[in-house]
């Protein structure tokens, strides 16, 4: 196959950018992990310091490098705007991009810093993240960011982690997705749909551990000042470091104390429905209901949503919604939806018993607030219509769920946000 097809030049140049990449940076950094993405391949880089490890009071700082191969002025470069740039304007002092281009006696290499990105690169917004683009003559043809002198532009690196806040530091590495906190870091059981009415546990896990994170920074910033102040043998400066660090934290008896904020894990009711969240799928496991559980409202969702669009109703018009199953195993599902001239409260169950629901329900609330105060316009194709419905599917999917699981597992299980 010749090399000329486009996708295995792009391999070739990209394994080339990443050799001369790592080999440039192994004369001065450890280079710890690498993680190919979309944008390029990155390098976490740690400066040479073997009496500094990661258990030690003052930990050793961290830097990103994105490695580029470009073949001519005509490619363009793109990188993730969070890797470069924080959410207050201020670059990240420890993220440098390398590019590299041409071949043997041709190749040539280009440092720019965080700073260099921001000054030249333009922004695009590309699938609701912003992302820093540049055209590579732009680089190719400014010899402000060749390098020529390669104990210079390790240099340039080594001080930028030298001068690094500790605190910002750890701060950087969270927004580039190397030491971050992952989402999916939770047992399975609860990504699971099993609905509680009180909040996504999933979701709530990881905004408490955010807020924890958050928290630790402040903690590390403060041992950090203390560290300091230890090693310092101007009084003067301790001074200064207490005032700068640690007074920010300073509690409310005279001073004699820190506090940091601990606004995490305290909520109960969290807590109350990570337990019934487990009880309640524990019974049904043991029931050996859980697949056919979880299939039966998917079907239910995706029926309603469907059927209800396609019967094109007014504000006042109401459906019945009729649900039928195997009474032992939840299998063979079968929902109809149809106009009726039912004209009570909703949603209202007429009838539930093991393997049949008949229950009211009015689409028109099912419509997004903007829709229902006149705010946007109502849709008015099926399609359209139909996602609508799926957005606030909980509305109509709770009442049968409520009303199933009180004959499945008793009613002393069912979620108290859903009752």
């Amino acid at each position: 196959m010749s090399s000329s097809q486009p996708w295995l030049k792009s391999m070739e140049n990209g394994g080339l950018g990443e050799a001369r990449a790592k080999a440039f940076l192994l004369e001065r950094f450890w280079v710890l992990e690498r993680s190919v993405d979309i944008q390029g391949a990155d390098y976490l880089i740690q400066r040479k310091i073997t009496s500094q490890n990661f258990m030690d009071k003052e930990p050793p700082k961290l830097g990103v490098v994105q490695v580029k191969y470009i073949q001519d002025g005509n490619t363009y470069i793109s990188i993730n705007k969070d890797y470069v740039i924080n959410n207050s304007g201020e670059t990240y002092g420890e993220f440098f991009l390398l590019v590299f281009s041409g071949q043997e006696d041709e190749a040539k290499s280009f440092l720019m810093t965080s700073q260099d990105v921001s000054d030249n690169f333009e922004e695009n917004e590309v699938k609701g993240k912003t992302i820093l683009k540049l055209r590579g003559e732009k680089i190719l043809d400014n010899n402000k960011f060749e390098i020529l002198n390669k104990c210079l532009a390790l240099n340039k690196i080594d001080h930028a982690l030298k001068q690094s806040d500790f605190k910002r530091n750890r701060m950087f590495l969270g927004a580039t997705n190397y030491i971050k906190l992952d989402p999916e870091q939770i047992e399975h059981d609860f990504l699971l749909p099993l609905d509680n009415g009180y909040a996504d546990l999933h979701d709530e896990f990881f905004k408490n551990k955010k807020r924890l994170q958050s928290t630790l920074f402040d903690i590390e910033e403060v041992i950090d000042g203390m560290n300091n102040i230890l090693k310092t043998s101007d009084p003067e400066e301790a001074f200064s470091i207490y005032a700068d660090v640690i007074s920010q934290h300073e509690g409310s008896s005279m001073g004699k104390c820190i506090s940091f904020s601990v606004d995490f894990f305290d909520d109960e009711d969290f807590l109350r429905a990570v337990k019934n969240h487990k009880s309640r799928l524990s019974a049904i496991r043991d029931l050996g209901l859980e697949s056919s559980y979880f299939f039966l409202l998917k079907t239910f969702v995706k029926s309603v949503s469907e059927q209800s669009a396609k019967l094109k109703l007014s504000k006042e018009e109401k459906v019945e919604v009729t649900i039928k199953y195997d009474a032992k195993t939840l299998e063979n599902p079968s929902i109809i939806v149809s106009k009726t001239s039912y004209k009570g409260e909703c949603p209202f169950i007429e009838l539930s018993e093991l393997g049949y629901q008949k229950i009211y329900f009015c689409p028109w609330n099912w419509f997004s607030w903007e829709i229902r105060a006149g705010k946007e316009t109502s849709p008015k194709d099926p399609n359209d219509i139909e996602q609508q419905y799926i957005n606030s599917s909980f509305l109509f999917r709770r009442p049968f769920q409520v009303a199933l699981e009180k004959l499945l597992i008793g009613e002393e299980l069912i979620s108290p946000w859903m009752e």
